[in-house]
């Protein structure tokens, strides 16, 4: 069964690309069916750029870029319209471009990155652009660090320093242009952002708002952000501008019978098309990192024994020239150094496979991509508000991620797309991902709001609104952590400041009770190195002297970051620590600081049950992870944990900690009850 190769259809007269228009000339592509492009795990984000200009001067460089044509469009589009939905191809120069040229006819400009790395590296690449230092004109405020002034013209940030921002000015009214870019992530910041600039948009007539995107439904974007009522038959405040995208028609195939293992029909794909389809490189869409490299174990096997051979050959048995072959990944969590070899151009006669999680869906773009092979699955987190735990499960993908993959091929000549499920499969697949506004933990966006004075959040308007049982298990969080009270609203002391810390609220709840337990500094560490990945690594030898520069680098940016937490503490909550009696070290102390974690924690036990699996509080079934200490020793009856990780089919507890189960009555005698 499992030996069974992938057979294909021929596809129909309809290709996937290009559609024209009455006077012939080619459309871009805007699929009408998406609602999001999402990231779904580290090894699906990346924050890797490939600049294929970049020994050309900065100047030259910037006009090689797509968006360089179409700066007066922009410009007088904004002009005339409040809003402008922006939707371009990964590279095209939208998000180092667009808010100069804002900048250059006037506006201040805010631009909002999902992560922070992101927001730190399209800073310092523009501030270079325009050849002055950094934290000038250009700057950034990204991770509770900062370089800008008040005459900044250009600051990138994430966007939960947009959100604070907030907090002092309501209606921004220190920018003129905000942009939003990435979109297509639909993170929940981004979808609070958006229904928070469309309130603001209202009040604001001269607030221009850019919207930028790489694949996005842009009908939906521009229906959201139209402030026109419906019954004023005057233009609308929002309009849609696609740059030129996919110019070739592709060519889809579906395999006539399901594959029973997409990992090892992905392996026989790719030698089929090698040994029977011209010249061009392969990108192969899987879902982790762990089902590359196995098929790149087997392809760098075949790949060794095809190149060999090629010695003493000119072309296959099907008449196709023979070629070498080279297999490069491509995931997150791969060095740059390693990333970069997926752009570069091979030697002669050598076919490139590129196999990639969907980090190469929206994220980059990988040129002289001829054949895309696409398995339909792709890794999805979702919390169940039933079980209170967040996991990463293989799911398949939507309509229009398969149209994303499929367009990966069309960017150099005619291309062709081999997907590893049925056309009547493809037929039953969701037209889009559900936004992760609609399967996250809500806990912390509802707390901002509050925070925000935005009291009616079920009213609140949401691009895709989530679930009411979503809403109402995140509330109960806050009411369980005391951050609001019965009556919904922030409590005076503790919500207040909890909101105001930007952290999620179980680790707000454990620094903002840490004085009372007399341990202020201690806790300033835990949740300080909880903030990084990466901090312990085995021993550093070989390849893990990689990792064990990482885990210094993360060490260091978690001191940066208990900097800025201590001194928002002690400086402006001006906590201090309560006093006991007695010696303050040893076992009391330790107790205390085990005490002020489960203070935040509380809501994230697990106990030890008849199976010898760990049970949530709600009812998921949990692990300790092969890499955590507790797994070598006898299996504690009660632990607490500050995250989860997903692994195959099952969900691992990190960052955990043993407790009595005592401690949970006198803690949280409010949420736990002795039986």
């Amino acid at each position: 069964m499992l030996t069974r190769k992938p057979v294909f259809i021929r596809p129909g007269d309809d290709t996937l690309y290009p559609i024209k228009n009455k006077d012939g000339a080619i459309e871009t592509l805007i699929n009408p069916n998406i609602d999001s492009a999402l990231t779904i795990d580290k090894d699906a984000q990346t924050n890797f750029v490939y600049n294929r200009y970049h020994h050309l001067p900065l100047e030259t460089q910037r006009q090689k870029l797509p968006v360089f044509q179409y700066r007066n469009h922009i410009l007088y589009l904004l002009e005339k319209y409040q809003t402008l939905i922006l939707i371009g191809e990964t590279g095209c120069g939208k998000s180092t471009q667009v808010p100069q040229y804002l900048y250059e006819i006037g506006h201040k400009v805010c631009v909002t990155q999902p992560r922070v790395a992101a927001a730190l590296s399209l800073a310092s690449r523009v501030a270079d652009e325009r050849g002055e230092p950094l934290g000038e004109r250009v700057g950034y405020a990204a991770a509770m660090t900062a370089m800008r002034t008040l005459d900044t013209g250009i600051v990138f940030m994430t966007e939960g320093v947009l959100l604070r921002e907030m907090f002092a000015s309501p209606l921004l009214m220190q920018y003129s242009c905000i942009v939003l870019d990435e979109v297509h992530e639909r993170s929940q910041m981004t979808d609070v952002l958006m229904g928070l600039l469309k309130k603001i948009a209202r009040k604001r007539k001269n607030l221009k708002i850019v919207v930028s995107s790489a694949t996005m439904d842009a009908d939906f974007l521009k229906d959201f952000f139209n402030l026109k009522d419906k019954k004023d038959k005057g233009r609308s405040t929002s309009v849609i501008m696609a740059m030129q995208g996919r110019t070739h028609p592709i060519d889809v195939f579906y395999v006539e019978e399901p594959v029973p293992d997409y990992v090892k029909a992905t392996v026989d794909t790719v030698i089929k098309i090698h040994e029977n389809e011209p010249f061009g490189d392969i990108l192969a869409f899987l879902t982790s990192q762990e089902e590359i490299l196995s098929a790149l174990d087997v392809l760098d096997t075949y790949a060794s024994e095809n190149n060999e051979k090629n010695k003493y050959r000119k072309q296959f048995p099907s008449g196709i020239s023979a070629s070498n072959l080279t297999i490069v990944p491509m995931y997150g969590s791969l060095p740059h150094y390693k990333q970069v070899k997926a752009f570069q151009m091979c030697d002669r006669n050598v076919r490139k496979v590129v196999l990639a999680t969907n980090i190469a869906e929206t994220s980059v773009t990988i040129p002289g991509v001829v054949y895309v092979i696409d398995c339909g699955f792709h890794k999805l987190p979702h919390f169940d508000p039933a079980v209170g735990v967040e996991s990463v499960s293989v799911c398949p993908i939507s309509k229009h991620n398969a149209t994303q993959r499929a367009g990966r091929a069309g960017r150099t000549s005619r291309g062709k797309c081999y997907r590893l499920y049925t056309e009547s499969d493809y037929d039953d697949l969701p037209p889009s991902v559900p936004p992760e506004m609609c399967r996250s933990d809500l806990s912390a966006i509802l707390l901002q709001l509050k925070a925000l004075g935005i009291h009616n959040l079920l009213r609140f308007t949401f691009p895709t609104p989530p679930p009411a049982k979503s809403l109402l298990a995140g509330l109960e969080t806050l009411y369980a952590l005391k951050a609001i009270d019965k009556e919904g609203d922030l409590t005076e002391d503790l919500g207040v400041k909890m909101a105001e810390v930007p952290l999620k609220p179980m680790c707000a709840k454990m620094l903002c009770s840490s004085g009372d337990f007399g341990c202020i500094d201690e806790i300033l560490s835990i949740v300080s190195m909880l903030q990084v990945d990466g901090i312990f690594t085995k021993h550093a030898t070989g390849r893990d002297n990689i990792a064990a520069r990482i885990s210094r680098r993360n060490h260091f940016e978690a001191v940066e970051i208990r900097n800025s937490f201590e001194k928002l503490v002690k400086n402006k909550f001006e906590l201090t620590n309560a006093t006991f009696e007695g010696l303050d070290l040893g076992t009391e102390k330790c107790v205390r600081v085990m005490k002020a974690v489960l203070s935040g924690l509380f809501p994230q036990a697990a106990y030890l049950s008849p199976d010898n699996t760990y049970r949530g509080i709600r009812g998921a079934v949990l692990h300790i992870s092969p890499d955590s200490c507790l797994y070598h020793v006898q299996q504690p009856k009660w632990v607490v944990f500050a995250s989860v990780q997903s692994a195959s089919d099952k969900t691992y507890m990190r960052d955990m900690m043993t407790i009595n189960k005592q401690w949970l009555t006198e803690i949280a005698p409010h949420y736990y009850k002795e039986t």
